[in-house]
């Protein structure tokens, strides 16, 4: 009895040990990776930074963080960070943030309150500190700007994650409720006023294949940058008032940016969908009534239309007609 008493004493003093040697190691670190992103420009500032959470966890608190790139075009700041890890995974953490943030976007600042805000990230256990998932979930929040507009949203959640039978692809999803978007933006989208303030829900499941993996190489400067060769879009859900839309499509990416692929937008309020994209400018407002006439024609009984987007050689085309350039992701 007194050997195991011992031996229990041994465990619990070597693993006391690992914790403390573990807890100076992720503050050194942390530390060491604030001193390389101001050496590259970044502007960084903080409060105190500190790790608790003996025995099971290793939880740093930054007071005060203030955040810049290099060319300065936005800054964030709050009033903490906490970054919270298990003492035996500290390749995967959960960072919680504070309700009341500010960004600085140019020359305007945005207050951000929010409900709940949280991310989770995970990396491989190897040295190549390969990425394998990230999910970011928050509940009712909002955005006030000193430029004079505001916006909200019910709920959101954003999750990234690799897949595991090909390389450098990732699984992308978005599910968000009861955005309420700012005026001018509404205005721009929906001129004529028929949908309103507010987006019931927004879904997006995709996919996007990179020409080489996100893990610190593509970040530490040791590896190429990742760049964007394919994109699968699974499921789309839109609805917005009377407007309910769906989509699924792929497209691959060249070099250059220039997509290949088509897109097809399944909804029975055709129409203004159409009127929509022409506010957007995505649809030239001198092709538009050629473009009604063709999808009247390409309506189903029930009124729904398969609406066929096509990138090609830079253009964009609904079905045979070409509605104008299309984006480049470069």
């Amino acid at each position: 009895m007194r050997r195991l008493t011992y031996f229990v004493l041994l465990l619990a003093g070597l693993y006391s040990g690992y914790w403390f040697i573990g807890q100076s190691a992720v503050e050194r670190g942390v530390r060491d990776a604030i001193t390389q992103a101001r050496a590259d420009g970044w502007q960084i500032s903080y409060g105190r930074l500190d790790t608790v959470g003996f025995p099971s966890r290793f939880d740093t608190t930054i007071t005060e963080p203030v955040v810049s790139p290099p060319d300065g075009v936005w800054r964030w700041d709050a009033p903490f960070l906490q970054v919270f890890a298990l003492s035996y995974q500290p390749n995967r953490i959960i960072a919680a943030f504070p309700n009341e943030q500010a960004l600085r976007l140019g020359a305007q600042t945005v207050q951000i309150s929010s409900s709940g805000l949280r991310l989770s990230a995970g990396v491989k256990a190897a040295t190549d500190l390969a990425f394998d998932a990230a999910t970011a979930e928050v509940g009712a929040s909002m955005f006030a700007s000193d430029a004079g507009w505001d916006a909200s949203l019910q709920r959101a959640l954003i999750a990234i994650r690799a897949q595991t039978h090909v390389d450098a692809a990732y699984d992308v999803y978005l599910d968000a409720d009861q955005l309420q978007l700012p005026d001018a933006v509404v205005t721009q989208i929906d001129p004529k006023g028929h949908l309103g303030q507010t987006v019931s829900r927004v879904v997006v499941d995709s996919a996007v294949t990179l020409d080489s993996p996100l893990d610190r190489h593509a970040f530490d400067g040791t590896g190429p940058t990742p760049r964007a060769t394919k994109f699968v879009l699974r499921e789309l859900i839109l609805d917005w008032g009377d407007v309910t839309v769906r989509g699924s499509g792929r497209f691959d990416i060249d070099a250059a940016g220039v997509l290949d692929g088509r897109i097809t937008l399944v909804s029975a309020e055709w129409r203004q969908m159409i009127d929509l994209l022409v506010a957007a400018q995505v649809i030239d407002a001198g092709v538009a009534p050629t473009v009604t006439k063709l999808a009247a024609a390409m309506a189903a009984a029930d009124g729904t239309l398969d609406l066929p987007v096509l990138f090609r050689d830079g253009t964009m085309f609904l079905g045979p007609i070409p509605i104008g350039p299309a984006p480049r992701l470069n």
